[in-house]
Order: C-alpha cells, then structure tokens, then sequence
C-alpha cells in the first residue's frame, strides 16, 4: 500500500512526543508499505518558522515533502486570543481563526492532500490539534486513520473538533485512558478503532557509574526528562523537591531536555542539558527514580524508557493516561499535591522497593510497547481498515 504520514513538523532532530512517535511507526510501517510523509518546512512549534527548505527529502529512506508555512504563530497574540474563545460564547468562524492562528497555516500541504488524494491508499494523521490535520481530514477523512494523542485541555472542547472527528475512517489510541476520554465526549460508533500505542527499544547493557562519574552526581537522584516548562508541571516539580529537601537526606533533582522555563538557584536541582537517546537512558538508569510531572500526556515516551532500563516512576495523578500505566505495570506511584508526592518518593526511595518496581514496569513494557508487539497490532489494523468498505466523503463546509 501506498501510505501518507500528515504531520505538523517531521524530522530526526525535530523535539515532541506526537513527532517521535510519528516517525517511529512511519519506519515501521516502511517495512511492509510505501510510505511517505507530509509536513510543513517548521522545526519550532512555537513560531512555526520555515527552517527546513520547501520540497522533497529522504530520511532513513522515507521520502518526505516539506511545505512552507505561510505565517508565523504569535505566542503572546494566539494564548490572549485562546484565553478568550475557551471560556466565552463565540462564533464558529472565530474558532477557524483560532485555528489558523495556531498553525502551522500550510495551505500548500492541504492543496496537495486535495490534488493528490487519489495516489495514495490510506493517510495517516498524527495528532487533532493543528491546521494540517482538520483541513486534512476535511479533504481524505473517507480513508483515513487519525491518531489523535488526545487529552483533556480546553481545546479539544471547541465545536471545530467535533466535526472533525466524525471525519477520519479510523482512529487509533495510545492508552484506553485516552480511548475512555475520546468515546465519552464525541460520537465513535461508527469508526473503526485500536488502542495499540509506540514502541521503545530494550538496551541490553546500560554503563551508568560512567554516567555519574561525568556529571559528578551522587549514588541518589531523582530525574525530570523531557520539555522543560511549567505547562509539564516542572514548576511545580522544583517547588515541591525544594519543600521534601529540607526535610530529606541528601537527594539532588536532576532535569534534561529542552529547557524553557528558569530552573530555581540550588545546588541540588541540576540542568544537564540535552542529551542523546543513548546518554538520556543511561541518566535514566542512573537515578534512583524517574519523575513526570506533567499533567497532561497521552503515551509517555519517557515513562516507557524508564521501564526500559529497569527504573520505577513517579507520576502526576492528575494524567489519567500515566495513572493508569501506574496501575497496570505495578511500575511506579502517582501524586496529586506535595503530602502525596513526598510520601511516594519515600517509599521509592527504598533501594528493595525501587528495584521490584523498577522490574514490574520492565516486564509491563516488555508485554506491552516492544516494537515487535506493536508492528503486528499496526499491520493488523491497517490490513482491516483498508478491507472496510470506504465511507462516504463528508465534508465540512469551509468558512
């Protein structure tokens, strides 16, 4: 089959969850299909500048066309503007300028998808938020599978989604969290859906002591990685770390990652920097515990890494999605305000605990998220979708 990836950015040093993940089944998928992929020329999610050129590429042998993004996002205009329209009455045009507001505005890529719609057997939409993917899905919804990465925020609420998700022939979800969330606040009944998720590689030997003796840290830590910001909860990471300290043993926060946001002067919260997929791992199994403070995540790359190499987690309650790995793996705890998170840090700080969590989650992800348990559910499914009779092209009238 011949398969189209729409993406909003696409690229092996592009940072984001709903990106990597993209890329990862895209690969897979090239095993088997034809595939390509289309995206926009950005790199940053916050402007949607133009850094990569217009046109096609090859990236480990997939072929990809970039099309340029026509406007820039103003964070400053486009939050204000946001603030707005989640909370009060508004108009259904308006939440069209919403859109286009929040990019990436590729009219190119959608011309494309239109004029092109014909070459290709089945597309494939990585996340509901942006231009690309409701335009998108406007034009081939009829054979497409929309993997939404979905979670509950305030836009996922606005009348534009709603039509939206009536659009694509399938869906496919990370976790039943996510699956619970989309079926109890839009019609599905008549789409074909998976919960089927990434993948992540299991390193056979992970040399950790080198890793301290680098960045000089201490037989115990806790580590943050990832985007570095106070919408990831890291804010409230530092705040409730800097109350547990004073009453701890020696103990040190380590973040790294993309940073942006200012981490607090203390010595014991450290900023590593960005470090590549081999070194992130070994922090990983370096410290004692893997913390996600994010309230908002709809797979977590990071949790199942830290599985990966043996590592308990410490998770924000209030992502459904993580609480519910938590609870299926027996791989980590959860918290939902400071008393709760420094009682489970305790707990996990426990050398016997540690290592018997650590194990529990390592066999979780070994059942559940090894590639070659989720090749076989992506190849199944698309194998069942394309044997569905196509439905109807539905479309929305454009405002």
């Amino acid at each position: 089959m011949r398969i189209a990836f729409v993406i909003q950015r696409y690229g092996k040093d592009v940072l984001g969850g709903s990106e990597y993940e993209c890329r990862q089944v895209a690969e897979l998928l090239a095993q088997k299909h034809q595939i390509e992929v289309l995206s926009t020329c950005a790199k940053d999610y916050t402007t949607w500048k133009n850094e990569f050129p217009p046109g096609q590429e090859i990236i480990n042998g997939i072929l990809v066309h970039r099309f340029p993004n026509i406007a820039q996002r103003e964070m400053e205009e486009f939050n204000k503007f946001s603030d707005w329209i989640y909370y009060h009455k508004h108009r259904l045009e308006e939440e069209f300028l919403w859109l286009q507001m929040q990019g990436p505005f590729c009219p190119g890529l959608i011309a494309f998808l239109k004029a092109n719609q014909d070459r290709y057997d089945l597309f494939f939409f990585f996340t509901y938020l942006y231009y690309p993917t409701y335009w998108g899905l406007m034009e081939v919804g009829y054979k497409s599978i929309l993997q939404p990465l979905a979670h509950k925020e305030p836009a996922i609420f606005l009348n534009i989604y709603s039509q939206m998700f009536s659009q694509p022939k399938a869906l496919i979800f990370n976790t039943k969290a996510e699956a619970a969330f989309l079926a109890e606040n839009f019609d599905l009944k008549d789409r074909l859906t998976a919960i089927i998720g990434g993948g992540v590689n299991f390193p056979s030997r992970v040399a950790f002591n080198q890793f301290r003796r680098k960045y000089n840290l201490p037989q115990s830590f806790i580590l943050c990685a990832g985007r570095i910001d106070p919408g990831k909860g890291c804010q409230e990471l530092s705040d409730f770390f800097l109350r547990y300290r004073e009453k701890s043993p020696p103990l040190k926060l380590v973040f790294i990652g993309h940073l942006l946001m200012e981490l607090p002067k203390h010595p014991d919260i450290l900023y590593l920097g960005f470090l590549s997929e081999k070194e992130k791992l070994t922090a990983m199994k370096a410290a004692s515990v893997v913390v996600i403070p994010s309230p908002l995540e709809s797979l977590s790359f990071t949790l199942l890494e830290a599985f990966s190499v043996k590592i308990p987690v410490l998770v924000n309650a209030h992502s459904e999605v993580l609480k519910e790995h938590c609870l299926e793996s027996n791989g980590g705890l959860y918290y939902s305000d400071y008393q709760e998170f420094s009682a489970c840090l305790d707990f996990l700080l426990r050398p016997r605990l540690r290592r018997a969590l650590g194990l529990q989650g390592y066999h979780y992800a070994q059942s559940q998220y090894h590639w070659s348990v989720i090749a076989k559910k992506y190849l199944d499914f698309i194998e069942q979708v394309q044997q569905e009779s196509s439905y109807p092209r539905n479309k929305v009238k454009k405002t």
